[in-house]
């Protein structure tokens, strides 16, 4: 199948879920020179349809809005969404292996996503809740399409994001409950006691109370900058420094053995001697 939109020729690469209400397809576009990937909603239930077209006209103030493009193929209605590279949190967050500080990032991380989404809430809420939460290899989080919209709301707002939201990074932060994890810790509270209004809250509680990451040492610091390319510079000079200590040590260790440095006498008192004949007067 080929879905012609806004100048895309879609041709469906791969199906992902086939529903009661709506079906979801990666697409490739075989015009784009770069063979640009696409996640298709095609929404078959007429009623879905007519509300997903209120729900687009929530959209969240942005330079951009969270669809690529929408049209209609016979009777349905589809709508064309970047590609998201399928990595799907569930799959690939180890919290038992990661670190307190890592699995506080990765929850940063997800409440950035969502504030700087310009997804309207209703949908965003079914993205949180149906987990189409992917983690990428560089620890960064986005939020995929592929949800199921049976149970698409127009009346949801921020407050239902937010708690479906503050759940998840509960979920993901449990397994450091043995470490006493104040994030943890406060999180769960908050979320007993209905407290999460916006993400802002959500992501200030999480920001303040998470570990603070170490200082690396000095060793561990030159190190790193002697592994970056970028300081090639830094490295000749950390080389040099290097060799003029360690040959003031030697000075110094031979100075208290012998009560004299032999190098030294490359500079001191050099020609007191040509040859057989002494310059001393």
């Amino acid at each position: 199948m080929v879905y012609q939109v806004n100048g895309l020729a879609l041709r469906t690469v791969r199906e992902i879920s086939v529903g009661s209400v709506n079906d979801i397809y990666v697409c490739e576009d075989i015009n784009g020179p770069d063979n640009s990937y696409y996640e298709v909603l095609i929404i078959k239930n007429h009623a879905i349809a007519k509300r997903m077209v209120e729900v687009l006209g929530q959209e969240k103030s942005g330079d951009h809005p969270c669809y690529v493009a929408i049209f209609t193929v016979n009777e349905d209605f589809g709508i064309v969404f970047e590609y998201v590279k399928e990595r799907l949190l569930s799959d690939f967050y180890m919290g038992k292996s990661f670190s307190l500080e890592k699995c506080e990032h990765i929850c940063i991380n997800l409440i950035m996503e969502c504030i700087a989404s310009t997804m309207p809430y209703p949908l965003l809420y079914l993205l949180l809740k149906q987990r189409q939460i992917h983690l990428q290899a560089d620890e960064s989080v986005h939020l995929g399409y592929a949800v199921e919209l049976s149970e698409l709301d127009a009346g949801i707002g921020e407050e239902d994001c937010v708690v479906v939201c503050a759940s998840i990074i509960r979920d993901l932060l449990q397994s450091k409950a043995e470490q006493k994890a104040t994030s943890y810790q406060l999180i769960s509270k908050k979320i007993k006691k209905q407290s999460y209004r916006t993400f802002k809250d959500l992501y200030s509680d999480v920001k303040l109370s998470s570990v603070k990451p170490k200082k690396k040492g000095i060793f561990r610091r030159i190190s790193a900058a002697m592994r970056d390319k970028s300081t090639t510079l830094f490295r000749i000079l950390v080389v040099i420094c290097s060799i003029l200590v360690i040959l003031a040590l030697i000075a110094l260790i031979t100075q208290l053995v012998t009560g004299q440095i032999p190098f030294l006498r490359f500079f001191v008192n050099t020609f007191e001697y040509i040859g057989t004949e002494s310059m001393r007067q």
